[in-house]
């Protein structure tokens, strides 16, 4: 959504879903950083400490694996924040055709109630790309750096969300059929805002089990300025902790499916370390 869907098929479908999949349980006891709480008054903003494995399908064709993880980071300068971080790779069988390793940062400023940073570091066969957005609040753009070549891009309202924050926030929205909510959603095209409506109920099933699940569609508020370029399903489950059991796309290239495998707790230590090489055979095995 960030960067529209004019990138190569297979990096298009791994890097559009880890942008957009993040959504976690609620952890009511997850362990917090000092001078950090994981509410603002009594609004949940932010899940920490789960780590979420999907595996990732295109027109039924197993092509990837997604893992998402959330944290607090203490080490940010002006943090404590709350930090996601999302890998994406291509399956062995896709590898041959087009490789991808993946990463990208989220960092949420909860006493802002706002990204303040969002990265992107992937390895496209052996292409390397890496690409940041951060937000300046003094004179309220978005500088984007894009393999060295910065560009700003205006923003009109003082608190927005990446694309992986976005998904985290409407962890909280009510999940009663009809009910909606708006935020901010940062693009290239500046802060655009969205509407997230829960829409109907179904049973879902992955390898988790069964999930009795509620979908949430989010569109852009204004659909005239913004066409739409495909449409996205994410499917919660109805009842606490809502689990995001399945995620589903009807794109102009095909059908893309995210369905939850695993559900982890978020191990201590550089999450996402070795990303570049992340599900490629041991060196003692090959």
């Amino acid at each position: 959504m960030m960067a529209g869907f004019r990138r190569p098929l297979t990096h298009q479908v791994l890097i559009f879903a880890a942008v957009l999949i993040f959504a976690c349980r609620f952890v009511c006891g997850a362990e917090t950083a000092e001078g950090l709480a994981p509410t603002v008054g009594d609004e949940f903003v932010f899940p920490v400490g789960e780590q979420l494995s999907y595996a990732v399908s295109w027109m039924g064709i197993h092509c990837g694996e997604i893992e998402i993880t959330s944290f607090v980071d203490t080490e940010v300068i002006g943090g404590p924040v709350y930090h996601i971080v999302g890998l994406a790779r291509t399956t062995k069988f896709f590898d041959g055709i087009y490789r991808l390793r993946s990463r990208v940062d989220s960092y949420f400023d909860p006493r802002r109630m706002t990204s303040i940073r969002f990265e992107e570091h992937s390895l496209v066969k052996k292409k390397r790309k890496v690409e940041v957005w951060l937000v300046d609040f003094e004179t309220k753009e978005v500088v984007r750096t894009k393999n060295g070549e910065e560009t700003r891009i205006p923003i009109e309202v003082e608190q927005g969300n990446d694309p992986l924050a976005f998904i985290a926030r409407l962890r909280v929205m009510d999940k009663k059929v009809g009910r909606e909510q708006v935020l901010g959603l940062m693009t290239t095209k500046g802060v655009i805002e969205m509407v997230a409506r829960a829409t109907r109920y179904k049973k879902i099933k992955n390898k988790m089990g069964v999930c009795d699940a509620v979908a949430v569609i989010p569109k852009p508020l204004d659909e005239k300025m913004f066409p739409k370029a495909g449409s996205m399903v994410v499917w919660f489950d109805r009842f606490e902790p809502h689990l995001p059991c399945k995620i589903e796309f009807d794109l102009s290239f095909g059908k893309l499916s995210v369905n939850l495998k695993k559900v982890g707790v978020a191990s201590e230590g550089d999450v996402g370390a070795g990303w570049e090489n992340w599900g490629d055979p041991e060196e003692g095995s090959r």
